[in-house]
């Protein structure tokens, strides 16, 4: 929640009948009135909602620049050879594994000269091997970890006993 000080001085910026010590005389004022858009009241509540998001905001672009180190440096462990790419544990409540690259294909230009059939000449060129495979830069993903699904043979085995 934004702080008592930071809402009264949103009010002061949005609320014209508001005339404090730091506004600028009536003359000023006006002329800065007519070059920027028109003047509007705001409650408490709708200051405290804006001061929200824009603190949230900040938080979210704060976090996204903390996660890109982050993962950057699980990058760098696991190209020194220091970390593994699977099998870590859950940490904080999170499975976190790093995923290879999406896979990409190139195809030949004939087959780009046929859009009409582009779906199913693709797939054929996959199955004969003439479109060829590359895959993208490997990437992290971090999630909540779920407890494992039970086997059901297991399952099975635990009721009958």
């Amino acid at each position: 929640m934004a702080s008592p000080s930071a809402l009264a001085e949103l009010r002061d910026l949005l609320d014209p009948s508001d005339c404090s010590p730091s506004s600028p005389p009536p003359a000023q004022a006006e002329s800065l009135a007519s070059e920027s858009a028109p003047p509007f009241a705001v409650s408490q509540e709708a200051a405290e909602a804006l001061f929200t998001a824009a603190d949230a905001k900040a938080v979210l672009l704060q976090a996204q620049q903390a996660l890109a180190a982050a993962t950057a440096r699980l990058d760098e462990l696991v190209d020194a050879g220091l970390l593994p790419t699977k099998g870590l544990p859950t940490v904080s409540g999170m499975a976190i594994y790093r995923q290879e690259g999406r896979v990409s294909w190139k195809y030949p230009a004939a087959i780009k000269e046929l859009e009409a059939h582009l779906k199913k000449r693709k797939q054929l060129a996959e199955q004969l091997g003439e479109a060829t495979q590359s895959r993208g830069e490997p990437f992290w993903t971090i999630k909540e970890a779920t407890p494992l699904a039970p086997d059901t043979d297991q399952l099975a085995t635990l009721t009958q006993r």
